[in-house]
């Protein structure tokens, strides 16, 4: 996503992005609502992350493909190995993610 080559790397800015280029992107061509809801089109891409914002930051892995609730692709997802001392042997990208930060009063 273009987030990585100009400075939108705040928290909301990579959600706005994501939000643009899901929903509002079937909005603006004249797609019927792409809200995943009972008796809905089922067309999906499942992605490795925790929530849109680390799909963003991760560049997530694209896990599966769905179209009119048939995967058409799978993908293996992504396990990074680490050596390091007391540290786990395998991180998978989805798993980690930093806190969210307190919203401000």
């Amino acid at each position: 996503m273009g987030v990585h080559a100009v400075p939108m790397t705040s928290r909301e800015a990579m959600d706005w992005a994501f939000t643009s280029v899901t929903q509002n992107g079937a909005v603006a061509m004249g797609l019927p609502d792409p809200t995943i809801r009972e008796g809905g089109p089922a067309n999906m891409v499942i992605l490795q992350a925790q929530n849109p914002i680390e799909a963003v930051r991760m560049k997530a892995t694209r896990l599966a493909v769905i179209k009119h609730g048939k995967v058409l692709v799978r993908t293996a997802p992504r396990l990074a190995a680490l050596d390091l001392p007391n540290r786990p042997a395998t991180l998978d990208p989805a798993n980690y993610a930093p806190a969210s930060p307190e919203p401000k009063t």
